[in-house]
């Protein structure tokens, strides 16, 4: 078979997608992606010959009549591949070996094909005029490739062939797609220079971030210090990764970094250097697309999805599922090498994610690559877990001392009901007090809230936010919070009381003047005083934040006991203004590794941990599922009712041949916004036997009551179990019995 005209997929040739792949492996070198000589060389190697295997004359019939394989008469191409590798021109064969044999992932491991089909697999290597011996020395040198599974990431030989075998995953899947391998960072550092040109200092945070852009940092620092732009000086002209836990504060985030990266002369460039990345990317990038009245961006997502941007803000399950070891995990792990990645506000996890971090951040540090730790407040325990992983080579800052006054705390010793917050607004509304956040733990609490105030004869406007909004009204509900928090006071004729959950906690720039909120845990507390007087120019000469510490509506179900009771050991010994530095002295005292090592929280943290590091690669492994959440999106049965007739008319535009793509894309947008993310124990004992059939995939119609103003309801139905708050998020196997203290949290991440 002449190499030149056989196919490597029926538009082109074998020779065609190699010169493709040496391509993009001299881009990742050109930019220092590759940092030494030897690497290079055995990439090239592995570039040129891994698709040779396709001129096997059974792959080109295949190709040609575009029929489906078959193991009968075929062996995977990769097999006959590792044949054409030449030891003589490698600095490390086995890896080589390793990279060429499982860029691809068929039904059965590549290595058990070699050895049960010896005789087609000698077929092949006759017809490609191979000797008849090769396949014994072969199988030899395979014996080499197999230990490579079975040691860990701190074998060098390991970390070099996960490496050499990520670069060539990032060649090919380039290749494949047509897009660029890699974007150059050639912007950040002049566009915040730009920014900040003349109007202000770089703050102490900001100028130590600057001195340590080459080291690990872990950073605590009060709201209000500027710790987004402090993490992008940090970065500085590099490939960086922003993870956050909220898909609103990615998409905030993202819009932030957008405008920095934009150019006047072309509207469009920031395509080319920022992408966002979580499980509704599509959606936020179709509706940006409808509001400039344009087409969808298909090579825009592409280029997100294979992270090949400078810059990408993403939730930690899109980039860290690598501790997974999965088929392919060493493309993600291959890019982490040449990377920074700043992680905000890491205390906001359930423990199996923190697991899956903490471990992500050992893997990338032992492969080469940054981590900055930025949060308002650290748990003592994550910071020795942080360090217990990466050992001495990070620099560690605290500015605490530096965060302005902006919290005077009043605490009870009791359950948050109406009757409390009722008196709070009467007492303390006024000409500079208008805007009120009560945030409750439970969906449960915050709906009782809300339906009792609006029954009240209070004189204050009254709304609700949390998860359980189908997506059109949710975004509305965030759009309307933002704008309530940036309302001016003289312009309010009366009070403003929005209820909420933990969805407002993390990385929301909202304002309100009072929070009245439940305690959970120290952690999340903080964060939810940070979304009141925000910028320390309010008046806290009065008390501005109400803590309720008594748990209720099976609040206890999902947050650890053991962490909510030294909590509040810790907040009940506070009344009046509390400073940042008072606030982490809480935590280091009333929170420490001692006392949180007997806590659910943290055995379960251990317990991931130990399952992530002992999980072998794919080769031994019993883990075949990246990521299983027990969630399902559906639609319940009113909204359904009153938009059968879009539905229907969005449905036929979806399953007809004559509908362009862009408008087939918009008709399942339209459906995906009637939908709301519940359990799959709810969907099942509220099927209503209705389903949206899509073209790949199915919505059920769930009965229940569904409203604007309060969401989802099944109380006419049955005695509320409130299980719209437990959250069994599992990577892997990993199953875990109970729930998230963060369910609303992950709700909008995953």
């Amino acid at each position: 078979m002449d190499y030149h005209n056989a196919l490597a997929k029926p538009s082109e040739t074998i020779e065609q997608h190699t010169d493709k792949l040496l391509e993009c492996a001299k881009v990742l070198y050109d930019l220092g992606y590759i940092k030494s000589e030897q690497l290079y060389k055995d990439l090239l190697v592995a570039c040129k010959n891994h698709d040779m295997g396709k001129i096997n004359s059974q792959f080109q019939i295949r190709i040609k009549r575009k029929s489906r394989f078959n193991y009968e008469i075929e062996v995977p191409h990769a097999v006959l591949s590792i044949f054409f590798v030449n030891d003589s021109e490698c600095n490390d064969y086995t890896s080589v070996l390793f990279a060429v044999l499982y860029h691809h992932y068929h039904k059965e491991s590549p290595m058990n094909v070699f050895r049960r089909d010896r005789q087609l697999v000698e077929k092949f290597l006759t017809e490609l005029n191979f000797q008849v011996n090769d396949y014994n020395k072969m199988r030899r040198n395979l014996s080499k490739v197999k230990k490579i599974f079975q040691t860990n990431l701190n074998d060098k030989q390991k970390q070099y062939a996960v490496l050499l075998k990520g670069l060539l995953h990032k060649c090919d899947y380039s290749a494949s797609a047509n897009i660029p391998c890699e974007k150059k960072n050639d912007f950040l550092l002049e566009s915040i220079e730009d920014w900040r040109s003349g109007k202000f200092q770089y703050n102490t945070l900001q100028e130590f971030c600057i001195a340590n852009r080459n080291e690990n940092i872990m950073v605590t620092a009060p709201t209000g210090m500027g710790k987004t732009e402090a993490g992008l000086l940090w970065c500085g002209d590099n490939k960086c990764f922003f993870v956050l836990p909220l898909k609103t504060a990615i998409n905030a985030m993202y819009g932030r970094i957008k405008e920095l990266a934009k150019d006047v002369e072309a509207e469009d460039v920031y395509k080319s250097r920022v992408a966002l990345v979580h499980s509704d990317m599509k959606s936020y990038y179709l509706k940006d697309a409808n509001d400039k009245d344009t087409d969808y961006d298909f090579y825009y997502e592409e280029l997100s999805r294979q992270f090949c941007l400078p810059v990408t803000v993403c939730t930690p399950d899109q980039i860290f599922d690598f501790v997974l070891k999965y088929p392919g995990y060493e493309y993600k792990l291959a890019i982490s090498s040449y990377s920074k990645f700043i992680i905000d506000e890491i205390q906001m996890y359930s423990p199996d994610i923190l697991a899956a971090i903490i471990y992500a951040i050992k893997m990338i540090h032992i492969m080469g690559g940054k981590v900055a730790v930025l949060t308002a407040t650290l748990p003592p325990f994550v910071k020795e877990e942080l360090l217990k992983n990466i050992g001495d080579d990070v620099q560690l800052a605290d500015f605490s001392s530096e965060g302005i006054l902006r919290h005077n705390v009043k605490v009870f010793d009791d359950k948050l009901k109406t009757d409390d917050v009722i008196p709070i607004v009467n007492e303390t509304n006024s000409d500079t007090v208008k805007k009120y956040l009560v945030v409750c733990n439970t969906v449960k609490t915050a709906n009782r809230i809300y339906r009792e105030l609006s029954e009240s004869n209070i004189d204050a406007e009254i709304n609700l936010f949390h998860a359980n909004f189908i997506k059109k009204d949710r975004m509305k509900k965030e759009k309307e919070i933002m704008v309530a928090s940036e309302k001016k006071l003289n312009e309010m004729n009366k009070p403003e009381i929005w209820i909420s959950t933990s969805v407002v906690e993390a990385s929301l720039d909202i304002d309100f003047d009072i929070l009245i909120t439940e305690l959970s845990d120290l952690f999340s507390l903080f964060q939810r005083f940070g979304r009141t007087n925000r910028k320390g120019k309010k008046d806290f000469s009065n008390y501005n934040c109400y803590v309720f510490t008594e748990l209720q509506d099976r609040a206890d179900s999902f947050i650890d006991k053991d962490i909510h009771n030294l909590s509040k050991d810790a907040i009940v010994t506070v009344d009046g203004v509390l400073t940042e530095q008072e606030k982490n002295s809480l935590i280091e005292k009333y929170l420490s590794v001692e006392k949180v090592q007997d806590t659910d929280y943290y055995k379960d943290y251990c317990k991931f941990f130990k399952n992530y590091e002992d999980e072998y690669d794919y080769l031994n492994s019993s883990n075949d599922s990246l990521r299983n959440i027990d969630r399902v999106d559906a639609i319940p049965k009113c909204v359904y009712d009153e938009n059968v007739d879009m539905i229907n008319e969005n449905l036929e535009k979806i399953n007809s041949k004559d509908v362009d793509r862009d408008s087939r894309m918009n008709a399942t947008e339209e459906i995906l916004k009637l939908t709301v993310s519940i359990s799959m124990f709810r969907c099942r004992k509220h099927d209503s036997g209705i389903s949206v059939d899509m073209k790949y995939r199915r919505i059920p119609v769930i009965d229940c009551n569904y409203s604007f103003d309060s969401g989802l309801d099944f109380e006419f139905i049955e005695k509320p179990t409130d299980d719209s708050n437990e959250v069994n998020f599992i990577w892997g196997d990993y199953d875990r019995k109970w729930c998230n203290r963060y369910a609303d949290l992950l709700l909008l991440c995953v």
